[in-house]
């Protein structure tokens, strides 16, 4: 059973009306290295004035003053106009102006999905309709027209009187000094080194191609050569099923877009054995692209490959430059709250780290100097001390946090209570081999420990280890290799001849995240340690005995110190603490909910 989804299509331009807010305050530059720069002007009280309208938002940009010439790469952001623009308009006035969208004749509500990205792109100058103002989404484009909308949204002039190499690119062709500027910014290339095709439609695996060279000239991504089809899936999570027909020179291309451009679309839903809508994903590279469809591409790398920073992020210079991070798996939401409470489209940072390594490798590279600050969900291990000894350097750790060791155990057991002291017989003497030996049903007992380099056994070594191993038959049987294979683990460890249940420990706000995921709620429950179960209010007050901190780590006297210290001071704000707060973590105090 199939749906049949409409694939995205484009346009050409409209005359657009303006309504201006001139601002002439000095502006800022930052350089995002290549030929292009980043031009801030301030526009104070933007949300007061549009009410916090996403309408009226949309329609706010840059142009230049002089010529009144429409900015496509600028976003509002914090009482600031942003604007990427080629470096030799770096010192041109930008003013801001709320444009009026572009009224096309074959326009109606049946439409309003496929005409937003090319009536907010008309606003820019970027997309114009035909003599007879319709925007046409569903026809095809060509490849001189598709160059033209590419140049036009990059900002650059088409030089006048540029000499194009390609036979089939006339010096009287409308098209002419645009073909031949944009092969020499790179951003085309020609059918052959003497043949352009410029009237020939385009192919989604072209366009994908040049829009992905853009983002490259822009400064908004760097291209990562090293991508194929072997390792593709290594990128990326969902792989189109015909990736196969992809041209192995639009691989890179395909990954540097990645999700957050339509380069590729819902064919139709299946349904799997159980039932359940399964979503099929291809690319159809060969397929020619439409109108509508280069307007998305172009449209949400608009949205979302601009990065910008905050008030807060200028404030403490991370705007400049951002402390290189690492951390325990279970901290990776304090760095994606961070860098999203700090940037504009924060994940798209260059400075954003894809994942954090476990515990131990991650302040094994901060020892090393590869890193200049670690989130921490637990104090170093013993191994790690004696690593930092040898390397003759001293880790800082600074609380930013709570959070608490905690046990579980399948949800239908009806054991509630563990002591410390049982805890260690379990897991150094293998004591215990059944649940009612310690107050629990006449059940078998499965004991889950974690592997050496994880943060959770750096909290067995410090709550009940005693510098002591876990015992062997533990390790060697019922080792847990991940602190989401823990949960699960313990969720199917259930037996029902003998019946038995497990037992396993984590971090009690990596247990409740998860449960979005893995349904921890359903399936499994805390154990109360010493008769105190693990809330937020016992962790916060300390009568929890498993609490403890989670911290910034660094290492005194380093390069990355300072960085690192800046981060620290912002993660004891009221800011930071949200940040916090939306990693899903404890505060340190309580907050106003209301901070921005």
């Amino acid at each position: 059973m199939k749906r049949t989804k409409r694939i995205l299509s484009f346009v050409l331009m409209l005359s657009v009306l303006f309504t201006c807010f001139a601002c002439y305050a000095e502006t800022e530059n930052t350089d995002n290295g290549g030929m292009f720069t980043v031009v801030s002007v301030d526009y104070p009280g933007g949300e007061e004035l549009f009410g916090k309208s996403y309408e009226k938002y949309s329609r706010l940009c840059a142009r230049f003053s002089d010529d009144k010439t429409p900015i496509p790469l600028s976003m509002y952001y914090e009482g600031k106009m942003f604007a990427t623009v080629p470096k030799f308009d770096a010192n041109r006035v930008i003013e801001v102006f709320i444009g009026d969208e572009a009224v096309f004749t074959d326009y109606n509500d049946e439409h309003s999905f496929d005409f937003y990205y090319m009536k907010k792109l008309s606003i820019s100058g970027v997309v114009n309709g035909d003599n007879e103002g319709k925007a046409n989404p569903l026809s095809e484009i060509t490849r001189a027209e598709a160059t033209a909308m590419v140049m036009r949204f990059l900002g650059l002039p088409a030089v006048d009187g540029e000499e194009s190499k390609f036979d089939d690119v006339k010096k009287d062709d409308w098209f002419c000094d645009v073909v031949a500027s944009a092969n020499k910014y790179g951003i085309v290339n020609g059918d052959s080194e003497t043949k352009f095709s410029p009237e020939r439609s385009i192919s989604r695996e072209e366009f994908v191609a040049i829009a992905a060279r853009a983002t490259y000239l822009a400064g908004l991504r760097s291209e990562d050569k090293s991508v194929t089809k072997e390792n593709f899936a290594d990128y990326r999570s969902v792989v189109a099923e015909d990736l196969d027909k992809v041209s192995d020179w639009a691989i890179p291309a395909y990954h540097t877009l990645g999700y957050n451009v339509p380069v590729d679309y819902e064919d139709g839903t299946e349904l799997d054995a159980e039932g359940v809508p399964i979503s099929i994903m291809f690319y159809r590279p060969s397929q020619n692209i439409t109108r509508f469809e280069v307007s998305v591409v172009l449209a949400r790398i608009q949205e979302n490959y601009q990065v910008y920073p905050s008030s807060l992020a200028v404030q403490y210079g991370f705007d400049k430059e951002m402390p290189t991070i690492d951390g325990s798996t279970s901290t990776y939401p304090f760095t994606e709250a961070v860098y999203q409470n700090l940037f504009s489209n924060g994940y798209m940072h260059p400075q954003m780290p894809q994942k954090h390594s476990k515990s131990h490798a991650s302040y094994e590279r901060l020892i090393n100097g590869d890193v200049d600050m670690i989130f921490a969900s637990v104090y170093p291990a013993s191994d790690v001390l004696e690593l930092a000894k040898e390397n003759g350097v001293e880790i800082e750790l600074v609380p930013i946090a709570y959070d608490a060791m905690v046990f579980f155990t399948n949800i239908e057991n009806s054991a509630e209570n563990l002591t410390s002291e049982q805890i260690t017989n379990i897991y150094v003497d293998n004591k215990y081999t059944n649940w009612n030996e310690i107050g629990g049903p006449d059940a078998l007992l499965y004991p889950y420990c974690r592997n050496n380099d994880s943060g959770s056994h750096a909290q067995m070594e410090r709550h009940f280890l005693n510098g002591k191993q876990i015992n062997e038959k533990i390790r060697n049987e019922t080792t847990s290799v991940s602190m989401s294979n823990v949960l699960t683990d313990v969720q199917g460890a259930i037996t029902t001849d003998p019946a038995g249940y497990a037992l396993g420990y984590s971090i009690y706000y990596y247990f409740n995240n998860m449960d979005m995921f893995y349904d921890t709620s359903k399936t499994l429950k805390l154990l109360a340690i010493d008769g105190v179960y693990p809330t937020d209010e016992t962790i916060a007050d300390g009568t929890y005995p498993l609490s403890n901190n989670t911290y910034i780590a660094y290492i005194k006297g380093s390069k990355g110190e300072e960085r690192a210290k800046k981060m620290a001071d912002f993660m004891l704000t009221d800011a930071g603490q949200m940040c916090v707060k939306y990693a899903g973590f404890g505060t340190l105090r309580p907050i106003d909910e209301d901070v921005d």
